[in-house]
């Protein structure tokens, strides 16, 4: 499950039957595949996207709709947006929760 460049050494974040995080130890690029999409961020875009992600999940936990209705937009980058039901944003961020703690975990023991 790895399209990171087969050179680099990766690492895994975090995983779920949704998708995976994966990082390369090396260049520090990471790797999210969630549902049918996957991209390979830097560091600080993967903290935007979980920073608007979870902002987005207090919203919608104010604000419901329907937990099966694709009536969430979050911008990944420039290119790709997700479209997510409430479940799916759920799912969604604890995955990127899980992979943000053992990020920190990593800095702490650098």
């Amino acid at each position: 499950y790895r399209f990171i460049i087969d050179m680099c050494n990766t690492q895994t974040l975090a995983r779920s039957p949704e998708g995976y995080i994966i990082r390369c130890s090396e260049c520090n690029r990471i790797q999210l595949a969630f549902g049918v999409a996957a991209v390979t961020l830097k560091p600080h875009q993967f903290e935007r996207l979980k920073e608007y992600a979870g902002l987005e999940q207090q919203y919608r936990h104010t604000v419901p709709a329907g937990p099966d209705q694709k009536c969430i937009s979050i911008p990944v980058n420039h290119t790709l947006t997700l479209c997510l039901s409430y479940r799916e944003l759920m799912a969604f961020t604890d995955l990127l929760d899980q992979a943000a703690a053992l990020l920190s975990v990593y800095e702490m023991l650098a």
